[in-house]
């Protein structure tokens, strides 16, 4: 793989090495301290890796495992590119919309407190608020759509902010098999989207809350929870749908930047001094400025743990003609009736094969000599109290 131009003078595992082990015990939970003990280690020698030698040279190298951790900013670039290339099937040429999905500031403090339950809810809100209107005749669409939706937590600044990315094809799939495109400049109404995601999730927040499925503030009582809730709905929800792809290509670059993305990247981190982290920002509110700010160490790891997501949690899902269950049927419909070719499946692929199918990199071939191949000649196992087990013949190249 081509190396990047850009090296940065500061990375969040630096930020770690120094600082991690001097934290409190009460700073994070128990599966956030397992997530950044795994950040520090990757790419160290306590998570194990291999030696290699040249066939041809015998040039050796040693090349040590990375963590994997979806949160890493050092282990994303090729998790894209593979998730990328699984995703080039499962898009067709039209016009798509990017609609988000925004919770009330109130609302944030029930979100920490319940992140598996709340998140859930917020993908289940939006997928029913926009199958409704696809379906209503009203809408002038009455067509089977799809959404590939995206969960992110945080703004520039590392505050909390859940929401959702949706894009949405401007268009649906009919019950006679044709494509009908959704003409105007917004898939659907927004004020109204607003007030049926508001409505939508609204009822599930009190089915979870009447079934004690729950956490709630301390003394938290039913009364007040009834007036809470009916505050909610004084308040507009925001919901925004533009249309912001012309076609495939562009919704790929786009899912390129965004699906993998994490709360920070180490481009923007500018220094470590004298126990505060400095780091750069993008104001909106001021018409996208760029700047900067310094947060104390441990206040910025605090910012940055609370945008780890529950284990086992899918952040990205696919809803409608995406779903699994029925793309290859639905997306067969589709492209016959736009008359547009069907790419070929990518089988699962390793991280080498994804490297060379997205670079012309060969990651098995010396650089040395150029023509010999690195043949694995000793294993180096994790070691004790590491976060991540590996298996003692499993091989990882660096990206």
């Amino acid at each position: 793989m081509k190396k990047s131009k850009f090296k940065p003078t500061l990375t969040l595992q630096q930020i770690l090495n120094q600082h991690l082990n001097s934290l409190p015990s009460n700073n994070f939970n128990p599966w956030q301290w397992r997530v950044l003990n795994a950040l520090n280690q990757c790419k160290t020698e306590s998570l194990g890796g291999h030696w290699e030698a040249c066939q041809s040279c015998g040039t050796t190298k040693v090349h040590y495992n990375s963590c994997g951790n979806r949160h890493c900013p050092g282990c994303q670039g090729a998790n894209t590119k593979r998730w990328l290339l699984e995703r080039d099937y499962d898009l067709f040429d039209v016009p798509y919309h990017h609609v988000t999905f925004t919770i009330p500031f109130e609302l944030r403090a029930w979100f920490k407190m319940n992140e598996k339950e709340l998140y859930n809810l917020l993908f289940k809100s939006m997928w029913a608020t926009l199958l409704s209107f696809s379906k209503d005749k009203t809408s002038k669409l009455n067509a089977e759509i799809g959404v590939i939706s995206i969960l992110h937590t945080w703004t520039q600044k590392l505050e909390y902010h859940p929401h959702l990315h949706c894009i949405v094809p401007s268009g649906g799939l009919t019950a006679s098999g044709n494509w009908k495109a959704k003409s105007g400049k917004f898939l659907f109404y927004v004020p109204n989207l607003s007030k049926v995601f508001r409505a939508k999730f609204c009822e599930g927040f009190k089915l979870l809350y009447k079934a004690k499925q729950l956490k709630t503030p301390k003394g938290f009582n039913p009364a007040e929870f009834k007036t809470f809730v009916n505050a909610l709905f004084d308040k507009d929800w925001v919901v925004n749908s533009k249309p912001g792809f012309s076609g495939k290509a562009s919704v790929l670059e786009y899912l390129g930047r965004y699906t993998h993305k994490i709360a920070i990247s180490n481009y923007r981190l500018k220094s470590l001094e004298n126990g505060c982290v400095k780091f750069s920002y993008r104001d909106r509110k001021k018409g996208d400025i760029k700047r900067s700010m310094k947060l104390p160490t441990d206040l910025f790891l605090k910012r940055f743990a609370q945008h780890i997501l529950p284990k086992y949690f899918v952040k990205i899902r696919h809803y409608g003609i995406f779903s699994t269950r029925v793309k290859k049927q639905k997306l067969k419909l589709i492209r016959k009736a736009l008359n547009q070719p069907t790419p070929p499946e990518k089988d699962k692929m390793t991280l080498a094969q994804v490297i060379l199918e997205t670079t012309g990199v060969d990651v098995t071939k010396c650089t040395s000599c150029k023509e010999g191949k690195m043949i694995v000649f000793k294993v180096i196992h994790p070691s004790r109290g590491s976060p991540r087990k590996l298996m003692p013949n499993k091989i990882e190249y660096p990206c």
